[in-house]
């Protein structure tokens, strides 16, 4: 009993403290006519001093083993009138605050330990996946499993550098990711999709044979149905909402702004096919670059070039892939910087398995909600890909 009437005292005290506001709050919600909100405060508020009346006595009679038992009862009640009043009698602005707290910290465990929503925002992996999907990751299917040959895994950027400012930031950029440039929080790594094409002990060689690139596995030949056949062609997209980049004397912030896409995207183009019957992305003949010494068009099965007048990317090996690590490709070698480039793919940085495709939009703009107000009919009929709503990236399905 003297541990409970301890705890009943220190509950009474705060109840105390919080009495004036309480009737304070009651009050005014008399005043502004809400009635039902006044009768139910008041009512708790009542009951609240009349079980602390009734419970003080009841601690000063030493009571037996079924008396006790009755006044835990009680006092547990009177917990939880108390908190019921605390909670209701909160500014709407409170309730609203903390009820976004709860849920981004909720959101943010999700999304870092069981599934992530993501956005191709390039066409590497096309066609298996395109530009405009948002995609589902399994963030456990590692846990109980390893990373398979021939799965899309999505992971971060191998060659982001986290800030070495203090540990808070690096946790910021590590698990919350999004920039805040007024609080000093820098960007996280940015997340990308590629095929797992060698685990663990395999040996693995690009080669050019006939003009053509080709992967060795294990001293054979590897059969890769889900390869690009397609050429790319280059385009001159657009993305943002606003055709002017300050509204007074303040400046508009970059991805609002309208703009042409930095060095424009390689899309994949079937040929033999008009460009408004073109089953992957919506084209228009007046989109295409055309300079002189630059290729309008590049070829699948083609060597890449690392940096110009440098040795081909897809001439490497042969290698054995260490543990820890895998050797990962994009599905569009001619658009896709990946293990040719930044060399093995640590373990660590795997977040999960890609498991499906959600949703698809037809667009640059990574807030799909842009393409909507620029195109507001175009958008249904055009940049929703209805045909890709959930499905499973081991097909190539077209819009």
């Amino acid at each position: 009993m003297i541990k409970l009437k301890k705890r009943f005292e220190e509950m009474v005290a705060m109840f105390g403290k919080r009495k004036p506001f309480f009737e304070k709050t009651i009050a005014r919600w008399g005043e502004r006519g809400k009635t039902e909100w006044h009768d139910k405060g008041q009512a708790i508020l009542d009951r609240l001093e009349k079980e602390a009346a009734e419970l003080r006595e009841l601690f000063a009679d030493a009571g037996s083993a079924v008396k006790k038992t009755a006044v835990k009862a009680r006092v547990k009640l009177f917990k939880k009138m108390f908190k019921q009043l605390h909670e209701s009698t909160k500014p709407s602005w409170r309730q609203w605050l903390e009820a976004l707290l709860i849920a981004g910290f909720v959101a943010l465990l999700l999304r870092n330990f069981l599934f992530g929503l993501y956005h191709v925002p390039t066409g590497s992996a096309e066609p298996t996946i395109l530009v405009g999907d948002r995609v589902w990751g399994n963030k456990l299917a590692y846990a109980f499993d390893t990373v398979k040959r021939g799965e899309l895994v999505i992971f971060d950027d191998p060659r982001f550098k986290y800030s070495k400012s203090s540990w808070l930031h690096r946790s910021w950029q590590k698990y919350v990711g999004l920039g805040v440039p007024l609080l000093g929080l820098k960007q996280g790594p940015i997340n990308l999709v590629k095929r797992v094409v060698a685990v663990p002990g395999d040996w693995i060689e690009g080669r050019v044979e006939a003009g053509k690139t080709v992967i060795y596995l294990n001293d054979k030949k590897l059969d890769e149905p889900y390869v690009n056949p397609y050429p790319l062609i280059w385009l001159d997209k657009r993305a943002g909402l606003l055709p002017f980049s300050k509204i007074g004397p303040f400046p508009i912030p970059r991805f609002l702004q309208e703009r042409s896409v930095p060095d424009g995207v390689r899309y994949t183009f079937v040929p033999g096919v008009p460009f408004e019957e073109q089953p992957y992305y919506t084209m228009d003949k007046a989109e295409v670059i055309q300079i002189p010494g630059y290729p309008t068009f590049s070829l699948p099965y083609t060597p890449s070039l690392k940096a110009f007048g440098q040795a081909s990317a897809d001439e490497f090996g042969p290698m054995r892939i260490p543990e820890g690590k895998y050797w990962v490709m994009g599905d569009s070698r001619k658009n896709s910087h990946d293990s040719r480039w930044f060399g093995l793919l640590d373990e660590k940085c795997v977040h999960g398995r890609l498991s499906f495709i959600i949703y698809s939009i037809d667009s640059q703009e990574p807030l799909w909600l842009f393409e909507l107000l620029k195109h507001p009919i175009d958008f249904w009929k055009n940049s929703v890909r209805w045909n890709r709503f959930f499905k499973s990236p081991g097909f190539v399905v077209k819009k």
